[in-house]
């Protein structure tokens, strides 16, 4: 963030649609499992910053099946955005390796050009930090790019940096990693040659990262945007079709917070409010905050890198009374896929309907939609 009840074995997993009407027809059930590309990654500098480094983008995109086989699965060390004189002293149990069903830049999908996603992190996270959904949502035909919002990192909490992001910041980033890919597409050296359609973009952000995709809406070229449990936007609502999912034990961006959000908006607009889970549950470090004595999370907390209520934040969601993380993201991803795929035109079933929550067991999941 910017500026419950424990879960019960015998909860009957259940859906309501609010302010909508219809239901699932299975169109979108598919959207929770692995799409029919495989998925290739390749990172690059957007350059320097004078305070904290390098700035990159990793980029998630439709790749060619043989040549993905080929290559080595995509990993990263949860303390990789740190520098490398932190990681060392950090006990191995800390800092996990993050692996994806992602592969080390093969070559792209013949059946390319695919619309772009600009992805926007949360405060205190990285863009490394949400690999799986990101690599689930590329695996549907999209190509997906995160980029490193530094000031508002991991990197510039651990150090107590003063470096400061702002919402016009945050928007030059972001489009500074679309022109990048652009570049990519047009360059025949590129494993993206050929894969980016820049007429076609969408935006997603989790938490603050919520604000700059729905920030982007004002720019001409982004069609749609998705928020995860996100910060609202820091002008007037775009009319554009927004899509909000939210975790109903979320302690930041709450379930009051972003039913606000959700009227404020004019134009068609859903709000997906999923139970049982919380505000860290969207990224790749909840399982080792779960099972791993708190991960680099509780090592930065030890070490007092990071505030309480940073902390608080990293484990809103990833405690043993939630269910576990990897049976959350499929929900995340099955919607955001479908918010998608109607935003850019490419599907007429609106994500209100194209997903039929009772798949989800566990889980009590409300949609609400208006226009």
């Amino acid at each position: 963030m910017r500026r419950g009840a424990p879960w019960m074995a015998t909860l009957v997993a259940a859906a309501t649609l609010a302010g909508c009407s219809g239901t699932g027809t299975g169109e979108g059930q598919a959207f929770s499992r692995p799409g029919p590309h495989a998925v290739g990654v390749t990172t690059l500098d957007l350059g320097t910053d004078g305070t904290l480094g390098e700035r990159r983008v990793t980029i998630f995109y439709p790749a060619d099946g043989a040549s993905a086989a080929r290559r080595p699965a995509y990993s990263y060390k949860v303390g990789d955005p740190l520098p490398q004189a932190l990681v060392a002293i950090v006990p191995a149990k800390f800092d996990p390796t993050i692996t994806s069903t992602a592969r080390v830049e093969p070559a792209g999908s013949a059946a390319g050009p695919f619309p772009v996603v600009l992805f926007s992190h949360g405060f205190g996270a990285s863009r490394l930090f949400y690999s799986h959904l990101l690599t689930g949502i590329a695996s549907w035909g999209f190509v997906v790019v995160s980029a490193d919002y530094l000031e508002r990192g991991l990197l510039a909490q651990a150090l107590h940096s003063p470096a400061t992001d702002s919402p016009a910041l945050d928007l030059e980033i972001m489009f500074s990693s679309l022109t990048a890919v652009e570049a990519l597409s047009a360059d025949p050296s590129s494993p993206l040659h050929g894969l980016a359609d820049s007429k076609e973009v969408a935006a997603v952000g989790h938490s603050a990262g919520g604000q700059t995709a729905f920030d982007a809406l004002a720019d001409p070229r982004v069609r749609t945007a998705v928020g995860w449990a996100p910060v609202g936007p820091s002008a007037a609502p775009s009319r554009k079709p927004v899509v909000i999912i939210g975790a109903r034990n979320d302690i930041a961006l709450t379930p009051a917070t972003l039913t606000s959000e959700y009227h404020a908006f004019r134009g068609d607009t859903t709000f997906v409010e999923v139970s049982n889970e919380g505000h860290n549950t969207f990224t790749d470090l909840c399982p080792s905050i779960r099972g791993g004595g708190g991960g680099l999370v509780g090592f930065a907390v030890s070490l007092h890198l990071i505030s309480g209520e940073l902390a608080q934040l990293a484990t809103n969601g990833c405690t043993a009374r939630n269910i576990p993380a990897d049976r959350f993201w499929p929900i995340v991803q099955a919607y955001t896929v479908a918010s998608l795929r109607a935003g850019l035109g490419i599907s007429t079933q609106p994500p209100a309907t194209a997903v039929d929550g009772s798949e989800f067991a566990g889980f009590h999941i409300t949609v609400q939609h208006h226009r």
